[in-house]
């Protein structure tokens, strides 16, 4: 502005107020053309781009979990040529069709990938997405008694599930959403276990079963097995027995027949586990009362903590014929101790410490 007044002014033949006042005028106007000028010619040059190719329909945004075939229908002036952008999809092109056909899709994701679609000068892009695998199967760890059984399980999967088993004794089919389970009746006279196996796709999992009848298969005389003080195998006889009181609560215990000690241990008759506590009287041996310890053998570390504990599961090994437990550390002693040794501790009838009556290093139950 200030150049333009300065060229006017310059021009301008020194009149008085009024040839002044009518110079800014015409200067007002000169700067309104080019303005207008300016912006007619900024109009007349925009450029907006467009392509070409237009998606008319397509189905393959929610492709099935299973194989399938899909189709896109695009509007172009000249033939397409289209490139997928993974392998688990395929691509075939008729006139403006493209037919998409997906392969099973395995895993539990979604799945996605894209079809670059050209046509000359322009390019587009549709995207194709596949559901993931659905597998429910509602059943946990079976435990049953020694009579038949017929069990019918839900499922809900949207591919084909199948189920086997390697145990004679169990049958199995899968239909309809349904996973119906035959037990036969177990007259071995000893618990028994085994597995159903079923697989969707990638997803492979089994349902562990079990039939024991507490009172035919478990409870009775057994073996209290342990390594001595020298490393060497030992064992006590002993009963595990159950007991009824009138209120219906059933206690359970091990009766080791060689001392008249009672060993008192919670028991699950569903999945077969036995918990075996510190700090319980046991029984006295001639005037002294004893008591259960757990020995830490790593750490030398001993605990009559009645709420420390160790824990095992029955099992019925059919190679060796035998039902056998193994007393394990659960984690109740914590501070990284590990109960490995139960300990039959004495004292006197004051409660004063006199010593250790026995020690069992890894001590197992064997029936």
């Amino acid at each position: 502005m200030k150049n333009i007044n300065h060229l006017y002014y310059s021009l301008a033949p020194s009149w008085g107020k009024g040839a002044r006042k009518a110079g800014k005028g015409f200067l007002f106007l000169l700067i309104s053309l080019l303005c207008l000028t300016s912006c007619n010619d900024s109009s007349e040059g925009e450029y907006l781009l467009t392509n070409s190719i237009k998606i008319v329909s397509q189905n393959v945004s929610d492709m099935p979990v299973k194989a399938s075939e899909g189709t896109i229908v695009v509007d172009a002036p000249s033939a397409i040529d289209v490139t997928a952008s993974t392998d688990w999809f395929t691509t075939s092109v008729s006139g403006k069709t493209i037919t998409v056909k997906t392969t099973d899709n395995t895993g539990l994701e979604y799945r996605s990938g894209k079809i670059v679609i050209k046509s000359g000068s322009d390019v587009t892009e549709v995207a194709v997405i596949q559901k993931g695998a659905i597998v429910s199967v509602e059943a946990q760890n079976i435990y049953l008694n020694d009579e038949k059984a017929d069990l019918q399980i839900p499922y809900v999967t949207n591919l084909e599930l199948n189920c086997y088993t390697q145990d004679d004794w169990i049958t199995c089919k899968a239909k309809d959403g349904v996973l119906s389970v035959g037990v036969a009746e177990n007259a071995t006279g000893h618990i028994r276990s085994g597995y159903i196996y079923y697989e969707a796709g990638s997803t492979k999992d089994s349902i562990f079963v079990q039939q024991c009848d507490l009172e035919k298969d478990l409870l009775g005389e057994m073996m209290l097995g342990f390594y001595n003080s020298k490393g060497e195998e030992d064992a006590l006889n002993a009963e595990f027995v159950a007991s009824t009181d009138t209120a219906g609560i059933t206690s359970y215990a091990l009766v080791l027949s060689d001392y008249g000690f009672i060993v008192p241990v919670t028991f699950d008759e569903k999945t077969l586990t036995i918990k075996m506590n510190a700090g319980q009287l046991i029984g006295k041996y001639k005037d002294y009362l004893i008591v259960t310890k757990f020995y830490d053998l790593k750490n030398d570390e001993m605990t009559v903590n009645e709420n420390v504990s160790v824990s095992g599961t029955f099992r019925y090994y059919d190679e060796d014929k035998v039902t056998y437990l193994e007393f394990e550390d659960n984690g109740s002693w914590g501070s990284g101790l590990a109960a490995t040794t139960l300990i039959f501790h004495a004292y006197d009838a004051k409660g004063n410490d006199v010593g250790i009556f026995s020690i069992l290093h890894y001590p197992y139950l064997l029936k």
